[in-house]
Formats: structure tokens, sequence, C-alpha cells
């Protein structure tokens, strides 16, 4: 396939972050892994202890992969070697992504977030017990 020209006059993105990407060009692969445990406790959490890695199989599990199941042929046709864009705009680009002006190759992004909420009525609770 032939390539194209992108031509963008305008781009914002308001927030890049955890292992994200912002490309202006072409890239072969592209390959990001995020693992991360977000813990939201109410009143707040003094410490991070208790909250590895290790403590959850969730982290350490063989991805599954999807099987590919057909074989596609596609041919396109492009009428012109230029692409025309005014503006771009992005809220936020996180865990494992990517924007990108140009080609990809191939993609293989992996994110693994585990999220741990802590009620005070639960923290009673347990306390009790």
């Amino acid at each position: 396939m032939k390539k194209r020209t992108a031509h963008t006059n305008k781009i914002r993105i308001n927030s890049l972050s955890y292992s994200s990407v912002f490309d202006i060009g072409d890239v072969h692969e592209f390959t990001p892994v995020t693992k991360a445990i977000a813990v939201q406790k109410e009143g707040g959490v003094e410490t991070d202890e208790g909250f590895e890695f290790s403590n959850f199989d969730f982290f350490h599990r063989q991805l599954q992969s999807l099987e590919q199941t057909k074989q596609l042929n596609q041919q396109t046709i492009h009428h012109t070697p230029h692409i025309h864009v005014n503006a771009v705009n992005v809220t936020g680009v996180s865990s494992s992504s990517i924007v990108q002006i140009g080609s990809l190759n191939t993609i293989n992004a992996e994110a693994r977030i585990k999220h741990i909420r802590i009620l005070k009525e639960e923290q009673n609770e347990t306390n009790e017990i």
C-alpha cells in the first residue's frame, strides 16, 4: 500500500500519562504495558502497604490472545497522497494508549488495572470482626 502524508494544523492534548504516547510519524510496532493498582479510600489512604502486585493473581495470569478466525483481503485506493485535518482535540490519553499522526503496522497493548474502593462502613465492619 502506498504511504500518505498527514497534514494537521493544530493538535491539543490536555493530559498524557501512564505508558502512553503521542507520536508524529510512522511506527512499525507499538507494545505498551501498564500494570496499576488504584486505591480509593473514603477518608484518605495513609499508606500503600498491603497493595502489592504479588497479592493479586490478576497481574500474573497468562494473557489470552484472540484467535484470528478469518483471513481478510482488502484493497484500498487512495485518491490523494495527502490527508488534511484542521484540528485534533484530545482530553486524555492514559494506560497504554496512543495518539498518532501517521501509520502504525502492529499494536499489542496491555493494561491491567485493579480498582479498590474502601468505604468507611466497610472499614467499620472489618474492624468489628
